[in-house]
């Protein structure tokens, strides 16, 4: 049952996720709330079809595919809303209507706790109301997800207000509308209508405020987490997957048997129908030999890991050992890339429309090679995925692996080694680059981050793009098609040629002196030499740089020192 309502959930975003993208203020290429949720939901309902019956056991495989799937904010919140659901079905066979109350109570706390500031007029203000009224309903669970559902139409329609952005653009908030949309699926299987009649129904809709203040619960100011999960040196490494069918061991014993040979990375999960292996060896055969003690092994997939993390422009870990600091930086084209590495990062490919997952964070953190890492998300959106993937790490290395035995050659650094994660929270690319010139790596880990803190406060960044909507917004009327410019994330300027939009965005600027111009992925260099051109001479007193960007939607991107 709960599997049909996930992927009744999953269908009904599936029909409306173009609506919930066109919900997103700034019309602009990341506005992609509702294919973040999406992507989150089916990367959910996929891990909870290789799993068992029981609730407990769909809710476990949910979470995982939802944690690991996570793009985006509103992806990473929902990953938090489905892993309440876990909790609350632990050791249940179904989801009865205390458990359903107990999974709202649940999810509320873990998504508040996710976000450094929750603001009203969101995701979270709206989740805040649908718990309360699934707490404060007794009866069965369809009773109680009526209850939440028929609450999510006015706190949904209430973020028209509640939240000044959302208020000028005339809009209720995306992430709100796509968490609304998948209950409200779920609630149609359970009541056996098609999901379709749900914006039929007439509902009354409440636009008070709610009655209680709309605050989140304390939690730490830092954005630092440490592992105990020691650091490889990929060099001749493998990296290896396989599904075990019906095995004869548990996903526990194999584990702890890879672990104990010496493999690095190792997630086995799983239950009693299959057990997925992904784990990185240097001895691809002795891997494929343990899963081989549980049953057939299947979809067996061996790749070299060196070459995958080249083709990254991940660094490589040092013969001796894991480098004491590192910086992942997320970037949006190759040639920021290139610069990125220049200035001593491991770039890692993201940005608008292609928010890297929590598990493609992890994986280039882990391939980072040293003991402490530092992560710039180079945009709003990827901030939280950040932070859930040192989380990742954090409950992966808390048991911290065991050390090589037998005639197995240790992968890693001695076991005291460690990660350490430190998110810089970089909004944007200007920041993100105001901090890699101030990375130093031969300092004192603590002097380094403060010090790209304090550069990148006050670094700013000119995006040019082209609006996929019309709308208001920034007190702006912007057409769709119409080329805009962002400062910072706000519309300044706008209107039907790219380049003039960029010389009158630049025209407000002051104080800087040096403006570098990223060339976009689909920009000819005649086109990106007039740009420059035009900026010398609107901008008399900037130095101009052009650097090809590689950059895909935005054909220009100025960072700004």
């Amino acid at each position: 049952m709960l599997l049909r309502l996930l992927e009744a959930a999953t269908e009904r975003l599936a029909r409306s996720v173009d609506e919930v993208n066109d919900l997103n203020v700034y019309p602009v290429p990341d506005g992609d709330t509702g294919t973040n949720m999406l992507h989150t939901m089916r990367s959910a309902a996929r891990d909870a079809r290789a799993a068992g019956q029981r609730a407990d056991e769909v809710a476990t495989a949910a979470a995982h595919g939802a944690l690991m799937g996570a793009r985006g904010n509103s992806g990473v919140i929902l990953s938090q809303v489905i892993r309440g659901l876990k909790e609350a079905a632990a050791g249940a066979e179904t989801i009865d209507g205390e458990r359903l109350r107990e999974a709202f109570r649940r999810a509320r706390d873990l998504a508040f706790a996710a976000v450094t500031a929750p603001a009203p007029g969101t995701i979270l203000s709206s989740l805040d109301a649908m718990a309360d009224a699934a707490v404060g309903t007794a009866g069965a669970a369809a009773a109680i997800l009526r209850e939440a559902v028929g609450a999510g139409v006015s706190a949904v329609e209430r973020t028209r207000f509640e939240n000044p952005v959302n208020a000028a653009a005339g809009v209720v908030d995306a992430g709100a509308r796509g968490l609304w949309l998948l209950l409200d699926g779920a609630l149609a299987a359970l009541e056996g209508r098609p999901a379709a009649e749900a914006d039929e129904r007439a509902v009354a809709v409440d636009l008070a405020p709610p009655a209680r203040a709309f605050a989140a619960p304390p939690r730490p100011a830092d954005r630092v987490h440490e592992t105990s999960a020691a650091q490889p040196d990929w060099r001749g490494a493998y990296d290896v997957q396989f599904l075990v069918a019906q095995p004869g061991r548990s996903a526990d014993d194999l584990r702890a048997d890879m672990l104990e040979f010496g493999a690095d990375c190792v997630l086995v999960v799983g239950d009693e129908s299959v057990v997925k292996v992904h784990v990185h060896t240097l001895h691809p055969h002795e891997i494929i030999r343990i899963g081989l003690t549980a049953g057939r092994v299947g979809d067996v997939v061996v790749e070299d890991l060196e070459a995958m993390a080249h083709e990254h422009g991940a660094h490589l870990a040092d013969a001796a050992g894991p480098l004491p600091l590192a910086v992942v930086s997320v970037v949006p084209g190759d040639g920021v890339a290139e610069v990125a590495r220049s200035l001593g990062a491991t770039p890692l490919r993201g940005g608008p429309t292609m928010n890297p997952s929590t598990e493609e964070l992890a994986s280039a953190i882990r391939s980072a090679g040293a003991r402490h890492v530092i992560v710039l998300p180079n945009d709003k959106n990827v901030i939280l995925a950040a932070e859930q993937a040192a989380r990742v790490l954090s409950d992966a290395g808390a048991s911290g692996p065991t050390a090589a035995t037998g005639n197995a050659p240790p992968m890693t650094a001695p076991a005291a080694a460690s990660i350490r994660v430190t998110v810089v929270p970089t909004r944007h690319l200007g920041q993100g680059m105001a901090a890699l010139v101030a990375y130093e790596p031969g300092r004192e880990p603590a002097e380094v981050i403060d010090r790209m803190r304090e550069a990148s406060a006050g670094a700013r960044t000119l995006e040019v793009t082209t609006a996929t909507r019309s709308t208001n917004a920034d007190g702006q009327d912007v057409r769709k098609g119409e080329a805009l410019a962002l400062l910072d994330g706000a519309i300044v300027a706008h209107g039907d040629d790219d380049i003039d939009v960029l010389v009158e965005a630049a025209s407000r600027l002051a104080g800087a002196a040096l403006l570098t111009l990223y060339r976009g992925a689909h920009v000819p260099e005649a086109r990106a030499a007039e740009a420059a051109e035009r900026l010398r001479a609107a901008c008399s007193e900037f130095e101009v740089e052009v650097v090809d960007g590689g950059q895909p939607h935005y054909p220009f991107i100025v960072t700004i020192e």
